[in-house]
């Protein structure tokens, strides 16, 4: 008989479990205090991306709140380069945002990515 362990053990076998960095950003300003600084923010966090650091970041919704908490998740070895990169994103380094660090392991989930060839478009499925 297969104990709970022996089948968890073996589910997780195949999955990618694959380390990366969540970082929840909390404001510590009003959203309008924010927005005249959010250009630049966008401009590292896209550099970021560029680099391959960034695997994913955005703010939640919230109705009329255009810069406020967010999530962000970094493809990087270590906390420590986590928090090298989050002492120089605008908001954070300004203080107009604090955070909290979670190592996160992905272990499931779907990306579909639609290539449209003749288009030259992609688009998430």
């Amino acid at each position: 008989m297969t104990t709970a362990s022996q089948e968890t053990a073996a589910l997780l076998a195949p999955m990618i479990r694959k380390t990366l960095w969540v970082v929840l950003s909390a404001a510590k300003a009003s959203s309008a205090e924010m927005e005249p600084h959010a250009p630049e923010h966008l401009r590292y966090m896209s550099r970021l991306e560029a680099e391959g650091l960034l695997w994913g970041s955005g703010p939640f919704v919230v109705p009329g709140v255009l810069v406020g908490d967010g999530l962000t998740i970094f493809n990087v070895a270590d906390a420590g380069e986590v928090r090298r990169l989050m002492a120089e994103e605008p908001l954070t380094k300004l203080g107009l945002r604090s955070y909290t660090l979670h190592k996160w392991e992905l272990r499931e989930g779907r990306i579909a990515i639609d290539l449209y060839l003749s288009q030259s478009k992609a688009a998430l499925g």
